[in-house]
């Protein structure tokens, strides 16, 4: 399928959301961590890294993979909604997951809920990654 103006426009919006999402993290963990009194996690801190390193970049990417296709009238992959829904809904639990870890950490206590946001991140993450794997597969009929 041919890549239009407005669908390099709705990828660089999604580059946008998702570097937003990465400075708000990174204000919040920074303010959350000014009034904790000196006390401080490794999890509060790089937590901003999950939306800027899976979600902006690799949209930012694609954004400028679309506009080459754009320029030389060429085809771009295309992403389907599910994929998008599952890679948005994986980071949205790592990054919730991270922050989460932090304000325990920061409070000095445990809770064993930490563990269900790397598990339900990461599948979403893998399904995301099978379902572009299904649809190049049907796309290119080599399935």
């Amino acid at each position: 399928m041919y890549i239009s103006d407005e669908k390099l426009y709705e990828q660089l919006k999604i580059s946008v959301r998702y570097l937003l999402a990465a400075i708000f993290t990174a204000f919040f963990g920074a303010v959350y961590e000014h009034f904790g009194r000196g006390v401080w996690s490794a999890y509060m801190v790089y937590a901003f890294a999950v939306p800027l390193v899976l979600g902006a970049l690799p949209s930012m990417l694609h954004a400028v993979h679309m506009l080459g296709a754009l320029m030389h009238e060429g085809k771009a992959a295309e992403i389907s909604t599910f994929t998008r829904f599952a890679w948005g809904t994986g980071i949205a639990a790592l990054t919730a997951g991270s922050i989460f870890k932090g304000v325990l950490d920061i409070y000095g206590t445990t809770n064993s809920l930490t563990a269900v946001y790397p598990a339900i991140g990461g599948s979403m993450l893998a399904a995301a990654a099978v379902s572009v794997l299904l649809n190049r597969c049907r796309a290119e009929e080599t399935c």
